[in-house]
């Protein structure tokens, strides 16, 4: 055989490899990674010798390749890139904990690991997975042949059906590629809200669903703005809103804040600056001894007819299948009729402040559902409205 046919072959082993794929394990990763995305979780990524260069390279196409616009970037890692590191831990544990000990230092609950061995036996990789799975976080596997271990620890397997290792090492790459390519087109293409966690939040997975108290954040936790609020500087509390969400707190219910936030996707301001708004919001209430344990948002404009922004319930919707919540059993508290609508339209018990647009919209909110929306004048009177309902209810 001439070196023209053996390349030929060479290639003919790899597209009868790609039709034996597990397509399905391809989707799965996909949704996952996109999810991991819109909530802000971190991507790590390992592999050894080709695998780890695949790990590089993947790092590098999810932090650059995958943008899109209107939609947050992915935090991606490769363990295998800081050589300092690397040997350090190689030289004074072993080489067998290296990517484990640097997970030590980074992971947190929620966040995903993508692990890369075409053996799916290496040791490196398999105690990695083994930690990420203690930590809580997602874990994918890329291998070869039968799988190897890796396919039996991790979350979802992707087995690469081929005994040559330099074929299942070039299909890797060429799933890396894909895979980072439909993250961007769908990025692209649908109209999503983004979610981000508490520090250290769980991630409910096998918890029994609970109530939630939903609340706006413009004009109900802080002072609305008719420019927008765009940055740390334009946030402004507002009086009782810190002591407010103490007391909330103490029921033990997740508070989630649902968000309208436009002014991304009008340029205005950006999905980084809006994250580290609800970031640094997030850590003053726990600083005063209260917890938001989500804050979910839409970037859109109204013209742009997604499903997430208010009235639309899709934020609350959103929430309630990432974090196991009963909107049956939750409340919501906003500052406009487009709130109330969302908190009716999804079941929950509404109730309208008068603080920010509040008292503007009072009229039409009682002439759209009467007493079936409670209106307090602040968040204060909302959180004892909540509390004294809350106690009625367990007697």
């Amino acid at each position: 055989m001439g070196a023209g046919e053996q390349v030929r072959s060479y290639m003919r082993c790899i597209a009868q490899t790609l039709e034996a794929l597990p397509w399905e394990a391809v989707e799965r990763a996909i949704a996952l990674l996109h999810e991991a995305r819109l909530r802000r979780a971190t991507v790590f990524l390992c592999g050894n010798g080709g695998s780890a260069a695949t790990a590089m390279h993947w790092a590098n196409d999810l932090g650059k390749g995958a943008e899109a616009p209107g939609v947050p970037r992915f935090r991606a890692i490769s363990l295998v890139d800081n050589v300092s590191l690397l040997t350090a831990w190689s030289n004074d544990a072993s080489y067998a904990e290296a990517f484990a000990e640097q997970l030590r230092n980074l992971a947190r609950p929620g966040d995903v690991l993508l692990a890369l061995s075409g053996s799916g036996n290496s040791p490196n990789v398999l105690n990695a997975v083994r930690l990420a799975r203690e930590l809580g976080l997602a874990t994918v596997g890329l291998s070869g042949g039968q799988g190897g271990e890796l396919a039996k620890l991790v979350d979802l397997a992707i087995v690469v059906p081929n005994a040559c290792m330099e074929q299942i090492e070039d299909v890797h790459m060429l799933l890396e590629h894909a895979i980072t390519s439909a993250l961007r087109e769908r990025a692209r293409s649908e109209r999503v809200p983004s979610l981000l966690l508490a520090e250290g939040g769980p991630r409910h997975v096998d918890v029994p669903r609970r109530g939630a108290i939903f609340l706006d954040r413009d004009g109900v936790i802080n002072a609305d703005r008719p420019d927008y609020v765009k940055s740390w500087e334009e946030f402004a509390l507002l009086p009782g809103a810190l002591e407010a969400l103490r007391e909330l707190s103490a029921t033990r219910m997740p508070i989630v804040v649902i968000t309208n936030q436009s002014a991304i996707n009008r340029g205005l301001t950006s999905f980084e600056v809006v994250e580290s708004i609800n970031r640094r919001l997030m850590a003053l209430v726990a600083e005063a001894g209260g917890r938001i344990e989500a804050v979910a948002w839409c970037p859109h404009r109204p013209e742009e007819q997604c499903g997430c922004r208010k009235p639309a319930p899709g934020l609350l919707h959103y929430a309630a299948e990432a974090l196991r919540l009963d909107l049956a059993r939750s409340y919501l508290v906003g500052d406009a009729e487009s709130d109330i609508a969302a908190g009716m339209a999804a079941g929950c018990k509404s109730l309208l402040v008068l603080t920010g647009r509040g008292a503007a919209q009072r009229a039409k909110v009682e002439e759209r559902w009467g007493a079936r929306c409670v209106i307090v004048p602040d968040l204060m009177a909302a959180a004892r409205w909540i509390l004294r309902d809350l106690e009625s209810e367990h007697g």
